[in-house]
């Protein structure tokens, strides 16, 4: 990704914004977007676009449906956006980090941009997005392969609105250098010790693995919020706003708390369009506050794991913080009124939270067999 092909599309996005305003400007950014990402990342990108402008057209169409035929055409197209995703991943290569699945975390960024423009238009939210402005949004080179996950009548606005002054937009500068120093100077050299030592946990040290558990957790992290800060640095000298995708989750108390500040704009997506829709008709139907919430987080979770590839270990990455948010949600439901909050408190919240999202990260990272052999091994020595 970070080679000098990127380097001259971010400068041209960086000048566009002088030449282009208005209408002209989405048009631009569309245009460079779709000849940047099918050249960077050799997706198809003309089927791409193809479907981009069959969800934009179908978005137009959804207001103007009675309720019932527009509730078929809503779902028949998400359920065709969900198979070409499934399609797609099916015949992916499994990868650990964002660099080695740019293209398809893409593809996934896609599916995800087109559901959720689907179900605004049909709630009649995306009515003046255009076109241009729905290929720009959804193609934003930026935020293609790592989010942040913009919903596309507010990126819209962004395109269309006033470019911003030079100084303004000169401090995307100091985020691009923040990601770059984040990715290169940690994140890189923390995934390299991990890596060989999941993909061979049977002759490593005991003390190596739990090392390499640590490194792979605080690695991971310090990658995508990378990704993150030059996809934010890069819009914003292009002179657009994006919405901020990592908030100090290893800092939380619990372990909802730290998903509502990890990558942001994904929780975000999957609270609005999987757990609010799947709470809100399990408690219609069982009257039970904590039934539909468990369910809300188990349908979410499971979507949450197979989002990021089609395989058994993620089915079981979902499944385990199904399993724990579950635990929390019936713990408190058992306990009560939460008790006074203390410093000391706090801290122990925030240790075990940070080690059962870090454990939990090796089905991330492994196979199913690999990460019962380095678990066993942390266990049994």
């Amino acid at each position: 990704m970070l080679n000098l092909s990127f380097a001259g599309a971010v400068l041209a996005l960086v000048v566009l914004p002088q030449w282009f305003v208005g209408r002209a400007r989405a048009g631009a950014f569309a245009l460079l977007s779709v000849v940047a990402v099918a050249d960077l990342w050799k997706v198809p990108v003309w089927r791409i676009l193809a479907a981009t402008l069959a969800v934009w057209a179908v978005g137009r169409a959804l207001p103007l449906l009675a309720p019932r035929p527009r509730a078929w055409v809503l779902g028949t197209s998400i359920a065709a956006v969900v198979a070409a995703l499934v399609a797609a991943k099916a015949g992916a290569a499994p990868a650990t980090t964002l660099a080695t699945q740019a293209s398809v975390l893409g593809l996934s960024y896609f599916a995800l941009k087109f559901i959720q423009h689907l179900m605004d238009a049909a709630a009649g939210r995306t009515n003046a997005v255009g076109a241009p402005a729905f290929v720009g949004t959804i193609f934003f080179l930026p935020t293609y392969p790592a989010g942040p996950i913009e919903r596309t009548g507010d990126l819209a606005r962004e395109l269309a609105a006033p470019v911003p002054s030079w100084s303004e937009r000169a401090l995307g500068l100091e985020r691009i250098m923040l990601g770059l120093g984040k990715r290169v100077l940690l994140a890189a050299p923390l995934l390299a010790f991990a890596d060989p030592v999941f993909g061979n946990p049977g002759t490593a040290p005991r003390h190596t693995l739990l090392l390499a558990v640590y490194a792979f957790a605080v690695g991971l992290y310090l990658d995508f919020a990378a990704y993150s800060d030059l996809a934010i640095g890069t819009a914003r000298l292009a002179g657009v706003r994006v919405r901020e995708n990592f908030d100090r989750p290893y800092l939380q108390r619990d372990l909802g708390l730290l998903w509502q500040h990890w990558h942001m704009s994904l929780t975000s997506w999957l609270r609005d369009f999987i757990f609010v829709p799947v709470t809100r008709r399990v408690l219609r139907r069982t009257r039970r506050p904590l039934a539909s919430q468990v369910a809300g987080q188990t349908a979410t979770m499971l979507a949450c794991g197979l989002w990021h590839g089609l395989a058994w270990n993620f089915v079981a990455w979902g499944a385990y913080h199904a399993v724990a948010l579950s635990a929390l949600s019936s713990w408190r439901a058992w306990r009560g009124p939460a008790p006074a909050r203390t410093r000391l408190g706090d801290l122990l919240g925030t240790l075990a939270t940070f080690h059962v999202f870090a454990f939990g990260l090796v089905l991330f990272a492994c196979d199913l067999r690999r990460a019962g052999v380095l678990l066993g091994r942390l266990v049994t020595g």
